[in-house]
């Protein structure tokens, strides 16, 4: 099975949503994780009329090599750290320095799409949504970073993910919603999608203007 778009695979979670989570899903806010992830999120939104917003992370990029992702960074300062970074010859100095450029990212984001505010999840119940997880670790950090400001229930909703991964979630989200579950040793989120271009600001922000103008933004920041 192939998506054609991620507004197609935000359709095919909803429908998923909806079966295995019908009885509180009104109690639900979405928060999706950028940029990928918010055409999902809009699509599962508008099909289920649940607010959403953004949670912001930042890959943690490898020193010399920007494609090699050793883990992932949220906006409080928790991370996540690829069980494979002592392979990739980064020292405690070199993780210090990635960590802080990374953070400082985060909260250029956080200004940039978010005017400097954050949803406020206290004691809500929360849908993590991207446009699918590989090795899981910005997803990872994105429920720590939400139960660390008090959320209340989170579940991770993607399209798409590898087997492998779902363990290594399971240890932050309360519980799982996923269409396509892969046991592909070349995993690829890309591979799932007819068209899985890479998502601009400008699409970014048609969408949450589009939220704004449907209802569908969730406005309530600390």
């Amino acid at each position: 099975m192939k998506y054609k778009n991620r507004i197609e695979a935000g359709k095919i979670l909803a429908d998923k949503i909806k079966k295995t989570c019908s009885q509180y899903i009104n109690e639900f806010i979405i928060l999706a994780i950028p940029r990928g992830g918010l055409p999902v999120a809009y699509s599962v939104s508008e099909e289920l009329n649940i607010p959403l917003h953004l949670v912001i992370t930042k890959k943690l990029s490898h020193p010399t090599n920007p494609e090699i992702a050793i883990g992932a960074i949220a906006a409080d300062g928790s991370y996540e750290l690829n069980e494979r970074i002592k392979y990739y010859g980064v020292t405690e100095d070199y993780l210090g320095e990635i960590k802080a450029f990374a953070l400082k990212k985060v909260k250029n984001r956080i200004e940039k799409y978010c005017q400097g505010k954050q949803p406020d999840v206290k004691g809500k119940k929360v849908f993590v949504i991207d446009d699918g997880i590989a090795t899981g670790y910005t997803a990872l950090v994105a429920g720590k970073y939400l139960k660390n400001q008090g959320a209340n229930l989170l579940i991770l909703a993607i399209p798409v993910c590898p087997i492998s991964s779902l363990e290594r979630v399971k240890q932050v989200f309360d519980d799982l919603v996923c269409p396509i579950q892969s046991k592909s040793y070349s995993f690829s989120v890309g591979a799932f999608y007819d068209d899985f271009h890479q998502n601009t600001d400008e699409e970014l922000y048609h969408y949450l203007e589009k939220a704004k103008k449907n209802n569908l933004l969730y406005e309530t920041f600390r």
